[in-house]
């Protein structure tokens, strides 16, 4: 069984969505007590030096996580379509 640990920044998003959807994200989440490999990897050379992660949740949505020995870390989530540019936003602030 993993550990999985919520970013702050992930908490505030959540707290800004829509209590549903909220909800619908961190029942999807739980797949990741069980086994988060069963995610994909992040196509970027730069995601792969971090092991960045991720799985789709409440249908529209993506959320971003890191393995670390048996813990997750959820970093943020954000809408199938912004996704990807905000990812690569992400990675540029990393200075990797």
């Amino acid at each position: 069984m993993w550990q999985v640990l919520l970013s702050r920044r992930f908490e505030k998003q959540l707290k800004k969505e829509n209590p549903e959807t909220a909800r619908r994200i961190l029942q999807d989440l739980s797949i990741l007590k069980e086994d988060p490999l069963k995610g994909n990897a992040v196509q970027d050379t730069r995601a792969r030096k971090i092991n960045l992660r991720y799985i789709e949740v409440a249908r529209d949505y993506r959320t971003f996580y890191k393995i670390e020995d048996k813990r997750v870390l959820v970093e943020f989530y954000y809408k199938r379509e912004s996704c990807y540019e905000e990812v690569r936003r992400y990675l540029e602030t990393l200075k990797l």
